[in-house]
């Protein structure tokens, strides 16, 4: 079999899309790794706030665990359903990292106590003890 001229341009353009086909998908490949790279870093800023399950469903995602993460969501939906006692003790935890995170720093102090003081004009017996 003789390589002719069209033979031959054939094989270049069969490598040259080859090899634009494989650059496209590596490309592709690394934009879901960097997805899953960031899922990671969330769950771990998550559990460090103090949220319980929403991390795992992220870790889940990371990994590219699809039934855990219905799995995990469908956790986090009967907790929701399950009553306000449930989601309010996790937010509670989360509330008191959040407010000790605020009140490091001069300007978290200053929003606390602005916001401290707007309450205390809306509801001015409800930041008084009685003695």
């Amino acid at each position: 079999m003789a390589l002719t001229l069209s033979n031959l341009i054939i094989i270049a353009l069969v490598g040259v899309c080859t090899w634009l086909a494989g650059k496209w998908l590596f490309k592709k490949d690394t934009e879901v790794e960097n997805r899953r790279r960031a899922a990671g870093r969330l769950a771990a800023k998550l559990t460090e706030l103090g949220f319980k399950e929403l991390p795992d469903f992220f870790i889940d995602y990371s990994v590219g665990d699809y039934s855990g993460m219905a799995h995990t969501l469908a956790a986090i939906a009967q907790k929701m359903m399950s009553g306000e006692k449930a989601i309010l003790a996790e937010l509670d935890d989360v509330f008191l990292k959040l407010l000790s995170i605020k009140l490091n720093t001069g300007e978290g102090r200053h929003l606390v106590a602005t916001k401290l003081a707007e309450i205390e004009k809306l509801f001015p017996s409800a930041t008084t003890t009685k003695e």
